[in-house]
């Protein structure tokens, strides 16, 4: 009776680790994908701080204001076409083809065409940094530093990772839509 009773809840345990059927799918988006959440959650986070800084009310949180409209101008431009074909990484993973493949494919032609300018963005978002933290260090705003790192970090994973493996996704899905 003891196993029995083992057994029993053995396999209750195994029925709740097993994923239900309706929570075992990847959503085909209707339209242009998502951005990947994670990402989106990333330039909130990075926004707010460079916001917070021009709240100072000295030099730092002036040239903090002239950064902020910047990112802001750089994150919409990424989220409009940079970031979206990311959102279907799941999806190919799984070896579906999106319904949206031939606006993917135009969202990530966009990127290959405008990397040397979201690269400028970077470089031009940089050096307004360096203007910063000169300002910062003057008027000890030692937290202008963990940003400052905080968005170097996202801008070499955007070059490194995001900027090709969108593009990657756009050449994925054109093999896939004429294979020879």
């Amino acid at each position: 009776m003891k196993n029995f009773i083992y057994l029993i809840a053995f396999a209750m345990l195994l029925s709740h680790c097993r994923p239900r059927a309706e929570e075992n799918y990847i959503t085909i988006f209707p339209g242009k994908p998502g951005v990947p959440s994670s990402i989106k959650v990333e330039h909130e986070f990075l926004l707010s701080q460079v916001n917070a800084i021009t709240l100072f009310q000295d030099s730092t949180g002036l040239a903090a204001t002239e950064i902020e409209e910047l990112m802001q101008h750089h994150f919409r431009e990424e989220e409009d076409f940079e970031l979206p074909p990311l959102g279907l990484l799941p999806l190919l993973a799984s070896d579906r083809i999106p319904e949206q493949s031939k606006d993917v494919i135009q969202l990530a032609e966009k990127l290959k065409s405008q990397l040397a300018h979201m690269t400028l963005e970077h470089q031009m978002i940089n050096a307004l940094m360096v203007q910063l933290k000169e300002v910062a260090t003057q008027e000890n705003h030692p937290e202008v530093l963990d940003f400052e790192r905080a968005l170097r970090k996202h801008a070499e994973i955007a070059e490194e990772v995001y900027f090709p493996a969108a593009i990657l996704v756009g050449e994925y899905l054109k093999m896939k839509n004429n294979p020879t």
